[in-house]
């Protein structure tokens, strides 16, 4: 029996900021060129190139998940993207529209879609059975204790994962995520470097006093990690002046003025 994700379609908001010939399934699904418009916001094909040495489509195939444990300001995807109506798709239903797409990487997003992670061993494993597919997701560290056997499972040559660390202090990360930090954030990134896991680490809104005191103590201090280079591919996710922020944000104004 397949693993039944419950996939959230595009919002309104989302739509505003998405290229109407990206949508598929009728705005359950999308495509997206993270080298769109002469703008690079995501180095993954540079760096998964640089890592196995194959060249993948700048464009992704991206599913996106129910739910976040997180509460960022800034998120495009709104709460409207996250929260509400989901549709369930089993895990072959989910790689049948994926191949229909015609890309290489698939990139299950959230929310939080290691929320998810037990049973992506499952989605990796039948997207292999379908062709030379690239998978992709994204970890925050702080969704809850990852099991090291699962890390293992998703330990694979053709897998990439973004750590995206919200906050280089515990004060940074409750102001970019409206939520504590806690001890689990270093224990996952601790046993995602044991269980060779390949990731690269992005920052979002990083506060910079402390940036350089944060990245000297993962790569020279933290014991398991230090001098195993995983800050060699990292990099600052810059902030866009998405149209969906604004649109979501106006909403809750005009909300809060009936």
């Amino acid at each position: 029996m397949y693993y039944r994700w419950k996939i959230k379609p595009l919002c309104e908001e989302q739509l505003l900021d998405v290229i109407p010939s990206d949508i598929l399934a009728g705005g359950m699904f999308r495509t997206c060129d993270v080298y769109g418009e002469g703008v690079i916001y995501d180095m993954f094909p540079k760096i998964y190139e640089k890592r196995t040495g194959i060249k993948t489509k700048s464009k992704q195939f991206v599913a996106q998940l129910y739910g976040c444990h997180l509460s960022c300001p800034y998120c495009y995807v709104t709460p409207n993207g996250i929260w509400g109506d989901y549709v369930e798709y089993t895990t072959k239903e989910l790689v049948e529209e994926f191949v229909k797409a015609d890309v290489d990487v698939f990139h299950l997003m959230g929310g939080s879609p290691a929320l998810y992670i037990d049973h992506w061993p499952e989605l990796i494993s039948m997207l292999s059975s379908y062709g030379d597919y690239v998978f992709h997701s994204d970890l925050l560290l702080t969704e809850k204790r990852y099991n090291r056997l699962t890390l293992k499972a998703i330990a694979q040559e053709n897998c990439l994962y973004a750590v995206n660390i919200k906050g280089v202090t515990p004060e940074d990360y409750k102001r970019n995520t409206g939520k504590e930090l806690g001890n689990v954030f270093w224990l996952n990134l601790y046993d995602l470097v044991v269980a060779e896991v390949p990731f690269y680490i992005t920052f979002t809104n990083p506060d910079m006093n402390h940036y350089d005191e944060f990245c000297d103590w993962v790569d020279t201090k933290m014991p398991g990690v230090r001098g195993k280079g995983v800050l060699d591919d990292s990099f600052i996710v810059k902030l866009v002046d998405y149209k969906a922020v604004r649109a979501y944000k106006n909403k809750e104004k005009e909300k809060k003025h009936e």
